[in-house]
């Protein structure tokens, strides 16, 4: 397992860290996503043999929210 932090932004409730959650965790190898409302980011840990970085974004921005950096 690998393991990732990324910025979010647009993330205001506990609504919008649900969406984020579940967005990540339907990709195959995510093992969980962690969001922090606090801080704006969200930990991804993940199986490098099934999934990457790459594929995190596109999940974020689908479900209504930015990744900045």
């Amino acid at each position: 397992m690998e393991s990732t932090t990324l910025m979010v932004e647009g993330m205001t409730c506990e609504g919008c860290v649900s969406s984020v959650k579940r967005a990540l965790e339907g990709i195959p190898g995510v093992k969980s996503a962690v969001p922090s409302l606090e801080k704006g980011t969200v930990k991804i840990e993940y199986d490098p043999k099934e999934t990457g970085p790459r594929n995190f974004a596109p999940s974020i921005e689908a479900a209504g929210f930015e990744v900045v950096g």
